[in-house]
C-alpha cells in the first residue's frame, strides 16, 4: 500500500500525520534527498526480518520537527501492550564530520555502511533535524558486537539539530554517537 515504506527512498517527501506509516526492512534516505515528517506522525517498524531501520545516508536528511503537544513517534507495528525492546531496528543519522578512524570514515555497526568525512571532512554537515520525536522498542543485536541502536549517530555535523528528543524501551543503547561534532540538548532515555 502507499503508507509502506521500503528501499531507498528515490525523491524528497513528506510523511503525513493523518496516517501510519510503516517501514519494511532497511529504509535509506540518500544524497540530495529529505524526508520530512510531519508533527503528529507515528511510524512503525516492522516485526522480523529482515529488521526495520530508517538510515538517513550521507547527504541526506531527516526533517522530523514534531511540537510538545504532537510528538513525532517511532515504534513497533505490534499492538500497545505486545510491544517489547527489540521489535525493530531504530533510526540511523550518518554525516561528514570528523570521527579518529584512520582515513576519516568507518564501517557503521549494524551492517548500515559506510559514515564520516573521508577526505573531506565538514564538521558543519547537517543531516537535518529532530524535534520533540519519540523512538521506542527499536535496537537489534545483528551479531555480536554489530547492534543497531534506538538512534546511532555517525559522524553527524554541527549543522544536524537535535532536541527533545527520547529514546524508550530500546534493546541496546539509547542513544549511540561515533565520532562527529553535532550538539544535542535535551536527551532523555527510558526503561
Amino acid at each position: 500500500s502507499n503508507n509502506v515504506l521500503s528501499g531507498a527512498i528515490s525523491k524528497s517527501c513528506t510523511l503525513t500525520a493523518d496516517r501510519r506509516w510503516r517501514l519494511s526492512g532497511q529504509v535509506s534516505v540518500p544524497a540530495g534527498v529529505t524526508l520530512t515528517i510531519e508533527p503528529g506522525t507515528t511510524v512503525v517498524g516492522t516485526y522480523g526480518m529482515p529488521v526495520s531501520f530508517l538510515l538517513v545516508d550521507r547527504g541526506g536528511k531527516l526533517v522530523a520537527e514534531g511540537s510538545k503537544e504532537r510528538p513525532i513517534v517511532f515504534t513497533s507495528e505490534k499492538a500497545a501492550g505486545e510491544r517489547a525492546p527489540g521489535d525493530w531496528g531504530g533510526v540511523v543519522l550518518k554525516g561528514r564530520a570528523h570521527l579518529n578512524l584512520p582515513g576519516g570514515e568507518g564501517e557503521l555497526e549494524g551492517d548500515a555502511g559506510k559514515y564520516g568525512g573521508a577526505a573531506s571532512v565538514d564538521d558543519q554537515d547537517s543531516s537535518g533535524s529532530l524535534r520533540y520525536v519519540r523512538v521506542e522498542f527499536a535496537g537489534r543485536v545483528i551479531t555480536t558486537d554489530n547492534e543497531l541502536n534506538s538512534l546511532t549517530f555517525g559522524a553527524v555535523g554541527a549543522g544536524t539539530k537535535v532536541e527533545y528528543v527520547q529514546a524508550h524501551q530500546g534493546l541496546d543503547d539509547a542513544f549511540e554517537f561515533f565520532g562527529g561534532a553535532v550538539n544535542v540538548k535535551h536527551l532523555v532515555a527510558t526503561a
